[in-house]
């Protein structure tokens, strides 16, 4: 038996998986689930088209290196619906040092967007940056601008960086789901435990259910 790592994160009820942490026939049934919740009044063939949208993007985080990807859909009081997917991965790092990745990541990324910030959660140093972009669902439609926030958290004593990214449409929901990433950056734990792999560990369990979306939104904004 070796020591392994294993990190665990709590995302808030009310995001659906896209299943990146199941096998296939798990993903299957998450996106399937999550485009009958999407268009329960809707066709079959707009269902379909929904599940095959989902499906290439989860195909697209996983192949990114995601462990995680959900969507979040919660309705607000004018009518909308406000929207927002957090997406989680592990990449490789320079160093076991935390505080000198977040250091060097915090200054590179300095150079390529202005709000960039290092904050300290429970797991340690956490830099914090805001990106946009704009996204055309279709050709000739009006684009539609992105909001994304990124959580990078430096995994102590190894040389892994957890990336938790928060991407949402809903721009003027933005503050409330920053205040969101950052409950579930405070909710990543490092847990050492005994593992028969020969591998240093480098696996990531979700934990959800810890919140409620809705309650969040109305929380903040009555």
């Amino acid at each position: 038996m070796k020591n392994s790592t294993q990190l665990q994160i709590e995302i808030p009820d009310g995001f659906h998986t896209l299943g990146l942490e199941g096998d296939d026939a798990y993903r299957a049934d998450c996106i399937r689930e999550m485009a009958d919740l999407v268009w329960s009044e809707g066709t079959d063939l707009q269902r379909d088209t929904m599940a095959a949208v989902y499906d290439e993007m989860a195909e697209s985080f996983a192949d990114d290196g995601a462990f995680y990807a959900g969507v979040c859909f919660v309705g607000m009081d004018d009518d909308r619906v406000s929207t927002a997917s957090v997406v989680a991965r592990l990449d490789d790092a320079d160093a076991t040092d935390a505080d000198l990745v977040a250091t060097g990541l915090a200054e590179a990324l300095s150079h390529t967007t202005t709000e960039v910030s290092v904050t300290r959660v429970p797991a340690g140093p956490c830099v914090v940056s805001f990106h946009g972009s704009e996204w055309v669902p279709a050709e000739g439609a009006e684009p539609l601008g992105i909001a994304r926030v990124d959580a990078q958290i430096p995994v102590p004593s190894r040389t892994q960086l957890l990336t938790l990214s928060l991407s949402t449409p809903s721009l003027t929901d933005l503050p409330v789901y920053v205040n969101m990433l950052r409950l579930i950056a405070e909710t990543v734990t490092v847990v050492d435990a005994e593992s028969p792999s020969d591998g240093s560990g480098s696996g990531a369990e979700v934990v959800t259910g810890q919140h409620n979306v809705a309650d969040e939104m109305r929380s903040t904004f009555g």
